[in-house]
């Protein structure tokens, strides 16, 4: 299991692949950068010109690294509320998101008495996978830079037990109050595979911008949304940060081992 953000857990392969093309790489980053640089300091504004790196780049890309990725396995980040026999279920299983999937949550929660079966049917009818399933349905989405709790990007997730697909179109602010009360934050590390290769080829900007910082490119590796989908069967949870423990407050700053150092 491989960090994209990390070229210290990179396979002998794939260090391999970016020390051959270690000039391009610094290159193509170097020159990104001037060209933004030159772009918003031109007056009268300028567009910004063509990287006369990228094609040799994006054929490396595309034919070398991602083919490789194809064969890797890596660690992502899922954040969400969640009650503690939900954590153990998916510590047993874990399930991609889908409307049936939200209902027999729901179920779940006016059976522990969390919701009434007014409460749990308003969320089911308003949940925005009804005209979004094609886009929600079969994923189970991670992150593949750890970020802090605290960040933009995820801390609505972990404030609102059910994430979009419960609160996001919710109407009453009553019952979004309610659902920020039932379980807790929690960052889920799990290791997956990247047989996708749109997954792979979406991971390998992550890895040639932390080979790029590497050789001392000024680069911070942004990393990228990914859904788990046709490879969720083999995916596993590593480890379960739960609020109140330690490393919850370090996901994303001093954790993982190399976090401080090598994306941020």
């Amino acid at each position: 299991m491989i960090d994209l953000w990390n070229p210290d857990t990179f396979s002998i392969e794939l260090q391999r692949a970016l020390e051959a093309k270690s000039q391009l790489v610094a290159e193509y980053h170097s020159e990104k950068r001037r060209l933004l640089d030159e772009q918003l300091n031109s007056s009268p504004y300028q567009s910004l010109k063509p990287n006369r790196f990228y094609s040799d780049y994006l054929w490396f890309q595309e034919h070398e690294l991602t083919p490789i990725l194809t064969e890797t396995r890596i660690r992502v980040w899922h954040y969400a509320r969640l009650l503690d026999h939900e954590v153990n279920t998916m510590q047993q299983e874990l399930v991609p998101s889908s409307l049936e999937f939200l209902q027999k949550r729901l179920h779940e929660m006016v059976a522990m008495e969390l919701l009434s079966q007014q409460e749990a049917d308003q969320v089911f009818q308003e949940s925005p996978f009804h005209s979004q399933e094609d886009i929600r349905s079969g994923r189970l989405w991670t992150v593949t830079l750890p970020l802090h709790h605290s960040a933009g990007g995820v801390s609505p997730l972990l404030e609102s037990w059910g994430g979009e697909s419960a609160y996001f179109w919710l109407s009453d602010r009553t019952l979004r109050a309610k659902l920020r009360k039932v379980g807790l934050p929690r960052i889920l590390e799990i290791e997956t595979e990247l047989s996708d290769g749109l997954n792979a080829f979406s991971a390998s900007s992550t890895v040639l911008e932390a080979w790029a910082r590497k050789l001392r490119v000024s680069v911070v590796p942004k990393g990228c949304d990914l859904a788990i989908t046709g490879c969720l069967g083999t995916a596993e949870i590593v480890r379960i940060h739960t609020e109140g423990e330690s490393t919850f407050g370090e996901v994303g700053k001093t954790y993982p081992e190399g976090m401080s150092g090598s994306a941020t």
